[in-house]
């Protein structure tokens, strides 16, 4: 089983043959909404029939509704063109990036479990952090929040339960001041209640 990596440029096969004018994540652009909830119900499904884990990230940009109304329209596709290029270079060829509504991102991690998400999506938040986004030439300091979920056994029947696990972790790192990745087994852990200072893990 593959450990999530970090890395600059893909393998060959499929992955280098999609980056050279396929469609979707690999190319110039992301999946759309209804083409990674279609990818991520196949994952699913292959993760259930296999008995193999599967990591999911949902992404936001801090206050990003805000700061477009303040900037422009520019700074959305500032943001989707750094974010996409960030987690191109930084994850593996078989993960997935797409785009959701209200600006969130959704980021499939096949054969990965709960810990090794969160390695990946505590570093792409730092790093995301240390990215250059410009507006009419003025740098503007961005943040990253992050929740993840995992299944690595039986127990999530359904892949739209699956999503709105990552979604709640979301909610809960935004509601308690962003810039930071959630996971929704902390959640749990409080009784699966988004409330509280249990479920917070803070950006590393």
């Amino acid at each position: 089983m593959t450990r999530p990596g970090f890395r600059r440029g893909r393998p060959g096969g499929a992955s280098a043959k999609a980056a050279e004018g396929g469609d979707g994540f690999l190319s110039t652009s992301l999946f759309s909404q209804a083409q990674i909830l279609h990818l991520m119900k196949n994952e699913f499904a292959r993760a259930r029939r296999h008995g193999v884990p599967l990591g999911c990230a949902l992404l936001q940009v801090d206050r990003l509704h805000q700061l477009v109304d303040l900037h422009g329209v520019e700074l959305r596709q500032a943001v989707r063109t750094a974010l996409a290029q960030l987690v191109r270079d930084k994850t593996r060829g078989a993960d997935l990036l797409g785009t959701m509504n209200d600006d969130r991102y959704l980021l499939l991690l096949p054969h990965t479990e709960l810990a090794q998400t969160h390695v990946v999506a505590a570093r792409l938040q730092q790093l995301f952090a240390d990215l250059e986004i410009k507006v009419d030439g003025r740098e503007l300091a961005l943040s990253l929040s992050i929740g993840i979920t995992a299944c690595s056994d039986q127990s999530t029947l359904f892949f739209d339960t699956f999503v709105a696990q990552a979604e709640a972790a979301l909610e809960h790192a935004l509601a308690h001041g962003g810039n930071q990745v959630v996971s929704f087994g902390q959640l749990q852990l409080q009784g699966g209640e988004p409330g509280g200072d249990a479920g917070r893990e803070g950006a590393r």
